[in-house]
């Protein structure tokens, strides 16, 4: 269940969003409390909220989605009953993640989404056969809390990564055995491709590696 609401939560909210026109107060309660969501863990998402958000003008279409990502999954104990918050503040939210995010984790001052990003970057070259860069999800976003650090609830990381300028999309997971890497170009790096002569030129090409994906 939770990785259903996960996957579902934030288009949700996303269409809600817009056909407020930026008037969240024009969101039917009854249509939010269909984003009401309790965890496993006990956490819970606020993204319910949606039209008592204090909306701000000057905050870019990616800044709202980034809060509402912040309360799709909270600690209930950092907040008042939900019955209770009559406004939110989105402009702090936003300096409060970004506050814990400058956070240093460990001692040599390396913050854990750089240690998950360097780290996925040598397992996927250690594999690909070439040195791979700009670890990010798939909406461009560094490993961070809100993206928990590209892990999902199953324990596979997923994202992209870039090679000679060309993305690709990645899932590491682990089974039996190990970890397991599976990655494919994107399909706007395909896009943007050469075509291929219709005729062989007898050469052989440095072939890429789909593994495991269809």
């Amino acid at each position: 269940m939770d990785a259903a609401y996960q996957a579902k939560y934030l288009s949700m909210a996303r269409l809600l969003w817009q056909a407020s026109e930026g008037n969240p107060c024009r969101i039917p309660s009854d249509y939010a409390e269909y984003l009401n969501h309790t965890y496993a863990d006990g956490s819970i998402s606020l993204v319910s909220l949606l039209p008592k958000f204090d909306y701000s003008e000057e905050l870019e279409p990616e800044e709202i989605e980034e809060a509402i990502e912040i309360l799709g999954k909270v600690n209930p104990g950092d907040w008042p009953d939900i019955e209770d918050i009559l406004e939110v503040s989105l402009d702090e939210i936003l300096a409060c993640y970004e506050e814990d995010a400058s956070y240093d984790f460990v001692e040599d001052n390396i913050s854990v989404g750089y240690q998950v990003e360097k780290s996925l970057e040598q397992a996927i070259s250690s594999v690909f056969g070439g040195k791979v860069s700009k670890i990010r999800n798939q909406k461009g976003h560094e490993p961070n809390v809100v993206n928990n650090f590209l892990q999902q609830e199953d324990g596979t990381f997923m994202g992209t990564f870039e090679y000679e300028s060309n993305q690709f999309l990645f899932e590491l997971y682990p089974d039996e055995q190990g970890w397991v890497l599976t990655y494919r170009m994107s399909p706007k790096s395909l896009d943007s491709l050469p075509p291929l002569h219709e005729e062989s030129t007898g050469s052989k090409g440095r072939h890429i590696r789909h593994r495991g994906w269809k």
